[in-house]
């Protein structure tokens, strides 16, 4: 089945100083290496980070810490993302998501919040096919 991007580069880039992506609500899933890889950036052992973060088991081997309304992501920091180097995939991964990417109309909503989409370089569908499932 032929997806609507996969006719045409999406270009983007992350923007200097934008964290909208790290202040909106929703969910962060950790997969175990995500999480190993977050709790050892930090000095931490996997267990205390689960709990200083309010890690919940969703299913085995995955997390998810909730980011709610006026309450972002424990991670951001003034200067930007604490865990950069070892952030989850699906922080990696977006905007390429599969909620963003349904159509032309989310992928244009999305934009409407993340000044980096239409920037920068573009991705081919091989790219976003490879960026999705690595965890999109």
């Amino acid at each position: 089945m032929s997806r609507w991007w996969e006719h045409q580069a999406l270009r983007f880039e992350c923007q200097k100083g934008c964290v909208q992506c790290c202040a909106r609500p929703g969910w962060v899933y950790f997969d175990r290496q995500d999480m190993q890889g977050a709790a050892d950036f930090l000095g931490m052992r996997p267990q205390a980070f689960i709990k200083r973060y309010d890690l919940r088991l969703e299913l085995p081997g995955r997390w998810e810490m909730e980011v709610t309304e006026g309450k972002p992501c424990p991670f951001l920091k003034p200067d930007g993302c604490a865990i950069h180097p070892v952030k989850p995939k699906q922080c990696r991964a977006f905007p390429f998501w599969p909620e963003n990417l349904a159509s032309r109309a989310t992928w244009s909503e999305t934009a409407r919040d993340c000044p980096g989409i239409g920037e920068g370089r573009a991705f081919s569908a091989g790219e976003i096919r490879r960026i999705l499932e690595l965890g999109g």
